[in-house]
């Protein structure tokens, strides 16, 4: 399928490689987002990571969005070597 033909049907197999491409360039934008993190201070990060938090918690998204904001918000905790809630009780 092309963009210039959009009436165009997509195989099966396109829309399996559009797919791909999508998760590939996600998870691009995702590590350059959690990347950042390390130009913010560590109040910044916290803040950062209890609104993530905060959001998996947000009963207006489905189960789903709700598990990639609480894996954003561990993986920001990861990379700034700062311990999850759950591990300090």
């Amino acid at each position: 399928m092309t963009t210039e033909k959009p009436e165009e049907a997509m195989t099966f197999g396109e829309l399996l490689a559009l797919i791909a491409e999508q998760q590939r360039r996600l998870t691009v934008i995702e590590n350059a987002f959690a990347s950042l993190t390390f130009c913010l201070d560590d109040r910044a990060s916290q803040l950062l990571v209890h609104n993530l938090f905060l959001e998996a918690q947000n009963q207006n998204h489905d189960t789903q969005l709700q598990q990639h904001f609480t894996r954003l918000a561990e993986e920001i905790q990861r990379r700034n070597g700062q311990v999850p809630p759950e591990a300090q009780a």
